[in-house]
């Protein structure tokens, strides 16, 4: 039996109860279509943290605020793709304005040329959540959406960064690194919230980043919502082996 994810008042900006109920019924929906056997991990598997990560990262996905919509894509704020890295959740950890500022810069200009887009979207300024327009920036974003969604979900990001390695490097540090090995051997679970690793060319250098929004233990197999895949915010909602010879591992997060 599937269960629909609930939806994190933070998750989406909303204007009333009817989008939450538009967004869960979209879930409810696509879980019913696509999870099969592939089950929400519960209160048995994973923890209050990783179910608001998970639901971070679907509401980032499945929201119908036409200014979230626009993160789904690279580029200009209209929501055309154009496939030069410029992105909301870059330029929101690279905005001096906010609280989370990490400390970086990163160009208004995207490998294209063009000059990139910008949206609205919540960042704490003085102290004060705020709805505010945010400038577009141009770098890969795997890891800036996945520490997005660890952020607002309530996890510990101190040790995280604009790589995706360092989700990695922060498992290591903080005792939550999961090899594929141990999910091969059993002796690991993967959660939902978990940040998954990839390294395509095998040569031990990491590659990109997701979040796991569900997983199966009968067919070791996750679905996730990652960030700069195919130069676009992703919803892979389809068996993902979690051993995977391209899979290194999972990070799970430490609550604040």
């Amino acid at each position: 039996m599937t269960t629909p994810l609930p939806i994190s008042p933070a998750a989406v900006h909303s204007t009333g109860r009817h989008r939450a109920l538009k967004a869960m019924a979209v879930l409810a929906l696509t879980a019913g279509l696509t999870l099969g056997d592939l089950t929400m991990a519960g209160a048995a598997q994973a923890s209050a943290l990783g179910d608001k990560i998970a639901s971070q990262a679907l509401g980032q996905y499945t929201s119908d605020n036409a200014e979230v919509r626009k993160r789904r894509y690279e580029g200009a704020a209209n929501g055309v793709n154009a496939k030069n890295n410029c992105n909301f959740y870059t330029g929101f950890w690279t905005d001096p304005r906010n609280r989370r500022f990490d400390g970086t810069s990163a160009p208004r200009t995207g490998t294209n040329g063009a000059t990139c887009g910008k949206s609205k979207g919540y960042m704490y300024i003085d102290g004060a959540k705020t709805w505010t327009t945010v400038n577009w920036k141009s770098r890969a974003w795997c890891s800036d959406f996945a520490k997005y969604t660890w952020y607002w979900g309530g996890a510990k990001v101190t040790g995280l960064n604009a790589s995706a390695a360092s989700f990695r490097d922060y498992g290591r540090a903080n005792g939550t690194w999961h090899t594929r090995a141990q999910v091969a051997a059993n002796t690991y679970v993967p959660k939902k919230g978990d940040a998954v690793s990839y390294d395509w060319e095998g040569d031990g250098i990491i590659d990109h980043v997701g979040v796991l929004t569900a997983y199966s233990t009968t067919y070791k197999a996750y679905f996730s919502v990652e960030g700069n895949s195919s130069d676009k915010l992703t919803y892979k909602n389809t068996k993902q082996s979690a051993v995977s010879p391209y899979v290194v591992g999972y990070t799970s997060p430490k609550p604040l």
